[in-house]
């Protein structure tokens, strides 16, 4: 879930800084998550836990509040060395960012 009306209100209703920001998450955001699935596959997880941390603020900026707390699922799986819990997590991870890749695109569109 994303709560556009939040992120609108932190950042004093600029729609377009928030789109920007948007735009912005959409570019970064893939390669973190590449990493992080490396991370967690290969059981490094202090890397894991500090990409989770910061993707994590990254998404609570524009109001990503699901993703945001799957964030701190993983991270917390990491800091604790749980495989099962880290690959949990990170499943529930992929699907918040699914969603806020549509928010993404509406932003991109200039449909924010």
């Amino acid at each position: 879930m994303v709560d556009l009306q939040k992120a609108l209100k932190a950042l004093d209703g600029d729609r377009a800084l928030l789109a920007e920001c948007l735009v912005m998450l959409g570019e970064d955001l893939p390669g973190r998550m590449d990493d992080l699935a490396c991370f967690i596959a290969s059981e490094d997880w202090n890397k894991a836990a500090i990409v989770a941390h910061t993707i994590k603020g990254s998404v609570a900026v524009v109001g990503a509040s699901a993703m945001k707390e799957a964030a701190l699922g993983v991270e917390l799986a990491a800091r604790q060395e749980d495989p099962q819990a880290a690959h949990d997590r990170f499943g529930e991870l992929r699907q918040q960012w699914l969603a806020l890749e549509a928010v993404i695109e509406r932003a991109a569109r200039g449909d924010i």
